[in-house]
């Protein structure tokens, strides 16, 4: 008889992995986001290096992309909250519960996510380090390559904690076709070249991508290789960044995109490929990624140079909550501009409305025109967009995107 319950539970559970392998949302130029973070390395050394230069023949290179400060904490906050928040060091901190990220966004579109992280020793892991598997006497996993771990809105929701993994993981969701629309992964300190070089992270990247390229992952994907930050901590933060996947088409294989980019333009990119609401901060103004932009349905905010691009190295963090030289103050968090109109035409998440309508009144130093800045730049307190209610549209949106939602074969 229990035998009988555990087949059937065993079928149910198959069953649910196969229905959550065959609902996928689809975007406007892509239906998979994948990130794969290298470290610290200069731009000039790595475009190059031969191995980029070969992978380069197969995407598209960023030759104007820039990191946000150093060290590299601070570049992965922003790429998923859209601010760092003044951080200036790899230590520990928690960000408060009610700062929103990438995952509040999507939650709201239904989309699935996962970030793997190469010698995680177990899910949900939130120690400043692990042992892995190089034996090299060294941790092989640091915290400081993994945002999630540090924002309250995730580490004290137990699924979305449980959807940091490791590599292990990776490897399973790819033979079962399971792999999440939005991927986050970190090597560990030896393959992102922090403990080895740069020709060994970008080996170890080729091998890694290569068979994303040939179709072990099916459906339109845009994998992003970057880089945390420069290896030179004296400006301007340029990294390499190469766009890859199997989103474009041949004519745009081989090409290079002179576009200024951040560490924000993936949350933009992602706001306007799914058509996502935004999270009010330094997400809105963010340059789109311009292949993005070309294959989508409509342009609603055109690409633009900083208008300060001139002024700001990125070389050091502004001020702010989590900047060392305010260990021991209360410095409150800013708030959203709650008026900002994103990439996608939506207005801020309902979500991150109700968390700040009562600062809705305050000056933010989000004023969604791209601006840049750093610690000889500071951000400049301004009065909020006039807020605009749009709940009954972002709702008809999301409504009507999971309605669409096709499926993926196995």
């Amino acid at each position: 008889m229990f035998r009988l319950i555990a087949f059937a539970l065993l079928g149910l559970f198959a069953s649910r992995c196969a229905s959550a392998r065959a609902h996928i949302i689809p975007g406007r130029t892509f239906d998979r986001f994948i990130s794969i973070w290298l470290g610290k390395q200069n731009y000039a050394d790595v475009v190059n290096d031969p191995t980029i230069i070969e992978l380069k023949k197969q995407g598209v290179l960023l030759t104007n992309y820039y990191a946000h400060s150093h060290p590299s904490q601070p570049n992965y906050f922003a790429a998923i909250a859209g601010d760092y928040f003044g951080l200036d060091h790899n230590g520990h901190v928690r960000v408060p519960i009610q700062i929103s990220t990438v995952i509040d966004l999507l939650d709201w579109r239904g989309l699935t996510w996962k970030a793997y992280l190469e010698d995680l020793p177990g899910p949900g892991y939130l120690a400043m380090g692990s042992d892995g598997s190089t034996g090299n006497g060294a941790w092989d996993y640091v915290r400081q390559h993994n945002p999630f771990a540090s924002f309250d809105s995730i580490n004290l929701n137990g699924s979305r904690l449980l959807n940091m993994v490791s590599f292990n993981e990776w490897n399973q969701d790819v033979a079962t076709g399971n792999v999440p629309q939005y991927v986050f992964l970190a090597p560990n300190m030896m393959n992102n070249g922090r403990n080895t070089s740069l020709a060994h992270a970008t080996e170890w990247a080729r091998e890694f991508i290569e068979p994303m390229m040939n179709g072990s992952i099916r459906n339109r994907n845009l994998v992003v290789l970057t880089y945390d930050e420069a290896g030179d901590e004296e400006g301007p933060n340029k990294v390499m960044t190469l766009l890859l996947g199997t989103s474009f088409g041949p004519n745009t294989k081989g090409t290079e995109d002179s576009t200024f980019y951040t560490h924000y333009s993936m949350l933009s990119t992602l706001e306007f490929n799914w058509q996502m609401p935004n999270l009010g901060r330094y997400d809105v103004g963010a340059n789109i990624f311009q292949y993005v932009q070309n294959l989508g349905s409509k342009v609603l905010v055109p690409n633009k140079d900083p208008s300060n691009m001139g002024k700001v190295n990125n070389d050091a963090s502004y001020t702010g909550p989590l900047n060392s030289k305010n260990a021991g103050k209360k410095i409150p968090y800013p708030p959203p501009n709650l008026g900002l109109m994103g990439s996608s035409g939506l207005a801020v998440l309902d979500h991150v409305v109700g968390l700040w309508n009562i600062h809705a009144k305050d000056d933010s130093p989000y004023d969604g025109n791209g601006t840049l800045y750093d610690a000889s730049f500071p951000p400049k307190y301004v009065p909020q967009t006039p807020f605009i209610e749009e709940e009954e549209e972002q709702e008809h949106h999301h409504d009507h995107d999971l309605h669409n939602a096709r499926e993926e074969g196995p």
